[in-house]
């Protein structure tokens, strides 16, 4: 079941819960063992050799379970680039290190089917129940998600503690597999700021993306990732008109190579969700344009 995007938290008859960072993951547990699969169908199990440990959590026989893996680090913090270097491990020896220097823990929220019995129709609180009833977190790397009845609460909560966001879920609400409807609504925190376009890419001759960058205190340009969602017809066609007549030679330390830089004459204003581990914008969506003030250099 997927999250549809909301703008405001849900009032009604909702639980909330915290929005985890990480990669969504189905195990399918029996006292045969574990399988992992992604929300991509693909089989995860030997990246996660920690979830080996399942069968001796679940009080059954057999169980489906729907959560989100993550890679903790502060708090209740999570390193989403750490998270996607455990998701793409292949070698075994490296998938063992990794195991120990950047451990997950599995944040279980649902179970879809318990003895053999599917239960994705049965009301969510009671979902939540047998969940509860039927599997022991180990306090190491399985965990079950805690609700909270105040949205408003939780939601400031996470903003001050530098979190993703949160999730509201209809009390009553089935799994629907594969579906995106408001009975399970995300709501996320951006960020917001204003970047100095030092380039562009384009595709079919036309701007599809635009290099951000900040100054430096001592002169020059840092750079600070590349964003095209949110790109509209009309700026895409005045972009592939205008930046060409800013091209310029040198290029800040960084810069893509299918890139083309320009004079640092324009800025946008883009709202993402946080900054990476190497100092650059994730998710970014461009909302608007102005030209850069003469004291901005």
């Amino acid at each position: 079941m997927k999250l549809m995007t909301a703008g405001e938290v849900p009032r009604g008859n909702f639980i909330y819960q915290l929005k985890w960072d990480g990669v969504r993951m189905l195990s399918f547990v029996s006292v045969s063992g574990v399988i992992l699969q992604n929300k991509q169908l693909r089989i995860r199990t030997a990246q996660y050799p920690e979830l080996q440990k399942l069968p001796r959590l679940l009080k059954a026989r057999q169980a489906v379970l729907d959560g989100e893996i993550v890679v903790p680090t502060e708090g209740l913090r999570t390193s989403f680039q750490s998270v996607i270097r455990r998701d793409f491990a292949s070698n075994p020896s490296v998938i063992k290190v990794m195991s120990q220097t950047l451990p997950i823990h599995y944040i279980i929220f649902d179970i879809l089917q318990l003895d053999g019995q599917t239960i994705a129709t049965t009301p969510l609180e009671e979902r939540l129940s047998l969940l509860r009833r039927y599997v022991r977190p180990d306090g190491e790397n399985v965990t079950l998600i805690e609700d909270f009845p105040d949205g408003l609460a939780l939601y400031a909560a996470t903003k001050e503690m530098g979190m993703e966001g949160i999730v509201a879920k209809e009390k009553a609400s089935a799994y629907l597999s594969g579906e995106r409807t408001s009975l399970w609504q995300k709501i996320k925190h951006r960020l917001r700021e204003t970047f100095i376009v030092l380039g562009y890419t384009t595709r079919d001759g036309l701007v599809n993306s635009l290099v951000l960058g900040s100054a430096e205190a001592e002169g020059g340009y840092l750079f600070k990732g590349r964003a095209g969602s949110g790109l509209t017809s009309e700026h895409i066609h005045m972009l592939t008109a205008e930046l060409p007549k800013l091209h310029i030679a040198s290029r800040p330390q960084g810069f893509p190579k299918d890139g083309t830089p320009v004079h640092p004459h324009l800025q946008v204003d883009i709202e993402f969700m946080e900054w990476t581990e190497d100092g650059v914008v994730r998710a970014p969506s461009i909302k608007g344009f102005s030209v850069r003030g003469e004291q901005s250099g």
